[in-house]
């Protein structure tokens, strides 16, 4: 086991002195705090992060997943926040002001995509979409953009699990003046740390492998100080603040990342190969199966995400959801449960949204779990020949 990897299994919570010292972290269950000297005088030179006033604002069980997560991805801060759109909300309200443009990749969660459309640019941010893979194009937008800038896209794109070439387009985003934002969420930080890569500000869907159970919701922001500082003040204005229990929950299940994730990326890379060459399978989207083209020292892993398409369209991959046994026809990933959904009907639903990542008919996305493989592998046969 790596050493970061062995990291998350030390606890973070510090403990009273005398006391002895719990095997897992304490739940702090409370709305606000006694204010005494040490809190009066943290908020007397405006310091309301050090010290603890009211739960919204900062918690110790929720400050201890935050430290948990920033030092997986070896960052000097983080902010964990109610869902990881949540995280979304406050690192593109907390960065960014009237006048910044947001050049996101075409490549992107459908609801990402939403609220950039909704809600950023109504509020005087200006967004375009690119494709980060093609490097003139990331120049061209960067070019054409006004004052302060921010670059956004996946480190494995949902749903078609695109690898981004993080330390190109940092560099490119840099050389600009512009700053790189990467959504880790399809990756996880044991398969990718994308500040190591020139990302400047990681965020991360806890819900999802970080968790791993498919039982709490949660998001998490990392990057510097100062950064974190601007998502902190957005997250508590915008009140995604995120409870205590759900964060002991989160912290429980990171307990297992690692051998989580190993075992679920191994049982996806077969799974894909054993869906390349099944005859009702037209198209498999998984970065193992494409690793001579990836972005070299990019990942530790291929994760444990990928698509394909079955011939016959969205109405087979309907019928291929119905016939399915053991994988669970349902959204979310990164659970210990594999997980099957069709984008058309879920993250991308609009036309628009389907074109611009294009989108094939028939689409399935499959979020591999802990499961026996060979029954993976079995009940994925029978319901592809079954749905014909």
């Amino acid at each position: 086991m790596s050493r970061r990897a062995a990291s998350i299994l030390v606890s973070s919570v510090s403990d009273a002195a005398g006391q002895q010292r719990p095997v897992t972290p304490a739940i702090v269950q409370t709305t606000t705090f006694v204010m005494d000297d040490a809190l009066n005088e943290a908020m007397a030179r405006g310091d309301y992060r050090s010290q603890f006033l009211y739960t919204r604002m900062g918690n110790p069980t929720v400050d201890a997943l935050q430290r948990r997560v920033a030092e997986l991805h070896g960052a000097e801060d983080g902010v964990a926040t109610a869902s990881g759109m949540g995280a979304v909300s406050a690192a593109l309200f907390g960065l960014t002001s009237p006048g910044t443009t947001v050049i996101a990749d075409r490549q992107l969660y459908g609801v990402t995509a939403g609220f950039l459309r909704r809600y950023l640019e109504p509020a005087g941010r200006r967004v375009e979409f690119v494709d980060l893979g093609a490097a003139a194009e990331l120049t061209a937008a960067l070019q054409r953009a006004p004052g302060a800038t921010w670059v956004l896209g996946e480190t494995i794109s949902n749903p078609l699990v695109r690898v981004l070439d993080i330390a190109a387009v940092a560099a490119t985003a840099h050389a600009h003046g512009a700053r790189l934002l990467v959504d880790n969420t399809f990756a996880g930080p044991l398969v990718c740390r994308p500040l190591e890569h020139g990302a400047d500000v990681v965020l991360e869907s806890l819900s999802k492998s970080f968790a791993g159970h498919s039982d709490v919701h949660g998001g998490a922001l990392v990057g510097s100080r100062a950064d974190m500082e601007l998502c902190w003040q957005a997250m508590l204005h915008f009140g995604a603040c995120l409870d205590p229990h759900a964060s002991w929950l989160i912290q429980r299940g990171s307990r297992t990342l690692k051998v989580r994730t190993d075992v679920a990326c191994q049982n996806a890379g077969r799974v894909a190969r054993f869906l390349e060459s099944h005859p009702a399978v037209l198209r498999v989207w998984y970065p193992g199966l494409q690793a001579a083209s990836l972005p070299q020292g990019l990942l530790s892993d291929f994760g444990s995400m990928l698509s394909f398409s079955v011939i016959g369209g969205d109405e087979r991959a309907l019928r291929v959801l119905d016939a399915l046994q053991v994988v669970v026809p349902a959204t979310s990933l990164g659970g210990v449960e594999s997980l099957v959904s069709l984008p058309f009907n879920t993250s991308h639903r609009t036309p628009e949204a389907q074109a611009m990542i294009g989108l094939l008919p028939g689409t399935i996305r499959l979020s591999v779990g802990i499961e026996d493989v060979q029954d993976l592998m079995d009940d994925l046969d029978s319901a592809l020949r079954t749905s014909a």
